[in-house]
């Protein structure tokens, strides 16, 4: 009986651990007025499983408030760097946000990337000012 309360309570330590391994974006002053059609279908980003990119994993956070949908990019490992940077990435990821998310930009929706970990950093927004730009 001893056994089974003390493995039922490493498992539940385990999972709050687990949990609070998520990651929270950083603050944003980005307000979007995107509608409500379009917010029930992006918060379906926020339940997709994590997904390998480059080393590390991809997840999404959609905020429902703000209208703003950050894609995060994380490293498994703290000793680990992205050998990236915000400019070349922007450069060439921009353009294809635009196209696989314009209507949702045009309506209010807000992009941005984070990459976490070593030499991580936080793109600029895409937003329909953005996307304009770059067609031009």
């Amino acid at each position: 009986m001893k056994y089974r309360v003390a493995t039922l309570a490493v498992a539940g330590s385990l999972l709050v651990g687990c949990t609070s391994l998520q990651l929270v974006p950083p603050p944003s002053e980005y307000q979007g007025n995107l509608p409500e059609v379009y917010k029930q279908e992006l918060e379906q980003f926020n339940t997709l499983p994590s997904t390998p990119f480059r080393g590390g994993v991809q997840t999404f956070y959609f905020d429902n408030d703000t209208s703003l949908l950050t894609v995060i990019f994380r490293l498994p490992n703290p000793r680990w760097s992205w050998n990236l940077g915000q400019q070349e990435f922007e450069q060439k990821e921009f353009p294809s946000a635009c196209e696989k998310l314009g209507h949702e930009i045009q309506q209010g929706l807000g992009v941005r990337y984070w990459f976490s970990g070593g030499g991580g950093f936080l793109t600029n927004i895409v937003t329909n000012e953005t996307c304009q730009s770059l067609s031009s």
